[in-house]
């Protein structure tokens, strides 16, 4: 997705472009890899000396809401991480000691969310699933 999409989804939902809202989401399409607010706010520092994390985060969720930006919770650093989606539901595997991130081609929680939400009568609406390990790097054999 790029940064043209983006703003068009949010101009149909009635989103306003601050300045602030489209630097965000120029540093998330051109990042390539997840940014944490900490990381956000580093970058965005020189052009907006005032940005909150309040900001940073507001924006965030709602790019989350919208699906044009998927989290990645890497618990291993207890940091939270954003990137644009991709346009596919898709999970991730978490390098605990780098925090690289690698996409899963698939879900391998569709089957098992279906067949848990039917046994309890309940209505799935969205779900999270991270593998954590190390990467090829950070691997010690």
């Amino acid at each position: 997705m790029d940064k043209q999409q983006v703003l068009t989804i949010l101009k149909d939902r009635g989103y306003k472009f601050t300045p602030q809202r489209r630097e965000i989401i120029e540093k998330l399409v051109k990042g390539g890899e997840p940014l944490s607010v900490k990381e956000l706010l580093e970058q965005l520092r020189d052009k907006f000396p005032e940005l909150s994390p309040d900001t940073v985060y507001r924006t965030l969720k709602v790019l989350c809401n919208l699906g044009i930006v998927c989290t990645i919770g890497h618990q291993g650093k207890k940091t939270t991480r954003y990137k644009i989606s991709v346009g596919l539901h898709h999970h991730h595997l978490v390098c605990i000691s780098c925090g690289r991130s690698f996409c899963m081609a698939y879900c391998p929680m569709e089957g098992i969310a279906r067949t848990l939400a039917q046994q309890a009568n309940f209505k799935v609406v969205e779900h999270a699933f991270e593998i954590l390990g190390y990467c090829s790097d950070c691997r010690v054999n």
